[in-house]
């Protein structure tokens, strides 16, 4: 995959179940476009999906509908999600799965940064006044 700026993907996505539908759909034919083998493809759709949710689902908890600008370039293949959400550093959260007492006494969720790390070559956090910068390596 080529860094030129015709095949970098560029959207700017609302903050919603909507915005998440027209990102995946967008990511997945530049994927196709571009020839990325089809592990890799599923590797960008399940990473952008796992943050761009919790974008949704945590960092505009209590706020308006924002928006959350994606780019897909390379290579190597990465992808950046850029929010103006709540700050939120998953490289410094313990994604360690927690896996002690039976499945009825864990809590449920906190495997998703724990997936995205290690789906990722590399995951690196930037603060953004306001919001985040996440840049992440396939």
């Amino acid at each position: 995959m080529a860094a030129s700026p015709e095949q970098t993907l560029e959207l700017d996505l609302p903050a919603t179940i909507d915005g998440l539908g027209a990102g995946l759909g967008a990511l997945e034919r530049r994927c196709a476009e571009l020839g990325l083998p089809d592990a890799a493809t599923v590797r960008i759709l399940t990473v952008f999906e796992e943050i761009f949710t919790n974008t949704v689902k945590y960092g505009y908890r209590d706020r308006p509908v924002g928006q959350v600008r994606v780019t897909l370039d390379g290579p190597p293949v990465r992808l950046v999600l850029e929010d103006d959400a709540a700050s939120f550093d998953p490289t410094a959260w313990d994604s360690t799965p927690d896996m002690t007492g039976t499945v009825a006494e864990r809590p449920v969720g906190r495997l998703g940064i724990a997936l995205v790390m290690g789906l990722a070559r590399a995951v690196r956090w930037q603060a953004r006044d306001p919001g985040n910068r996440l840049v992440i390596e396939i």
